[in-house]
């Protein structure tokens, strides 16, 4: 019998080791009143960085950075072409602090209006080189037929103009057409200086504005 009390013995200090290993770590103790949370030692560094960052995020201000520029196309048959739809958003980075730095992708809402040209005013003043022939004097004397000088065109009214001319050997006044932004036929009245005598001059015009 004195044998068997052995093994019974060890079987027991074995058992009781053995509970003691998987039995859970002690809690940690209850907080104090009035608080409901404690934190232990080993938190204290997180916790206080946390609070740093926090702090920096609300004192800052949040800056969004684009890494690539708004580009705005307008080819020959005047479509535009603008970057940052949802087809190609733009690619940018929002900075919140120090710490806080996050990559980012834009889809701006494009809408595209278009403002046709207003129409030019009526009455406007352009100087112009003109040169042409005095009828019918023209008929009467090839050398002194013909004529040139400037001319002020002032009033207008889609691709036609009135203008008042001054020239080497007649003035007068007469109605253009702009065949170009700046050139076009003319023909008006003229007056002669030799004798103020009454003719037409029929011409063309070159405007420098």
């Amino acid at each position: 019998m004195k044998y068997a009390v052995v093994p019974c013995a060890l079987v027991a200090l074995l058992a009781s080791r053995a509970s003691l290993a998987q039995d859970p770590a002690p809690a940690a103790p209850p907080c104090p009143d009035p608080y409901t949370l404690c934190l232990v030692r080993a938190d204290e560094d997180t916790v206080v960085q946390s609070l740093k960052e926090l702090k920096s995020i609300k004192e800052s201000k949040a800056v969004l950075k684009l890494k690539e520029d708004i580009v705005i196309v307008r080819d020959w048959q005047d479509r535009v072409y603008v970057n940052g739809g949802p087809s190609k958003p733009i690619d940018a980075t929002l900075t919140l602090g120090d710490t806080v730095s996050r990559d980012m992708q834009i889809q701006l809402p494009i809408q595209v209006y278009y403002r046709p040209k207003p129409p030019d005013p009526m009455f406007r003043l352009r100087v112009r080189a003109q040169a042409g022939l005095i009828l019918p004097t023209i008929w009467k004397d090839a050398k002194g037929g013909w004529d040139a000088g400037l001319s002020w065109d002032f009033m207008h009214y889609d691709v036609f103009n009135l203008a008042a001319y001054t020239g080497v050997r007649s003035a007068g006044g007469g109605v253009g057409m702009d065949l170009t932004r700046n050139f076009g036929p003319y023909v008006g009245y003229s007056l002669v200086y030799d004798g103020f005598t009454s003719d037409v001059f029929v011409g063309c015009y070159f405007s420098f504005n």
